[in-house]
């Protein structure tokens, strides 16, 4: 089980999504996904801003999530190197599979980083997957 509090707890206190950090944003964000998919042929499987979080990029079974509102990224080892050279300012964590259950983090650490809504009850801070944390981090209407 992954920890992700000590790569969270940096972006506590920070509000990006309200005011974008001074390196990373939505912009700032898909635009160097973009650039990293035209350079080396990927796949920008998910994307839509301004409303999406999260950037999905695909090289056949590689994967890559990337936060757009902090410099995070979940990489598949297929993907890891390619990310790390082109935007070396992300924090990577590894990444087994969408649907593992990899991760846990502190639900005080969640609230004030990537789940600032809270979460539903199918969701358990203490093992989630990365595709768990995608939809939990959807915004309500």
């Amino acid at each position: 089980m992954i920890d992700l509090d000590p790569v969270l707890r940096p972006w506590r206190g920070t509000t990006p999504w309200q005011t974008p950090l001074p390196n990373w944003g939505r912009e700032s964000a898909g635009s160097a996904f973009r650039s990293l998919v035209r350079a080396y042929g990927l796949s920008l499987t998910a994307y839509e801003p301004p409303d999406e979080e999260w950037i999905v990029v695909r090289n056949g079974e590689a994967t890559a999530i990337a936060s757009a509102l902090v410099p995070l990224a979940f990489v598949t080892d297929g993907l890891a190197t390619i990310v790390r050279t082109a935007l070396p300012h992300l924090t990577l964590v590894a990444l087994a599979s969408t649907v593992a259950v990899d991760y846990r983090a502190s639900a005080e650490v969640l609230r004030d980083t990537l789940l600032r809504d809270g979460w539903t009850n199918d969701f358990s801070p203490e093992g989630f997957c990365v595709s768990d944390l995608l939809v939990e981090s959807v915004q309500p209407v």
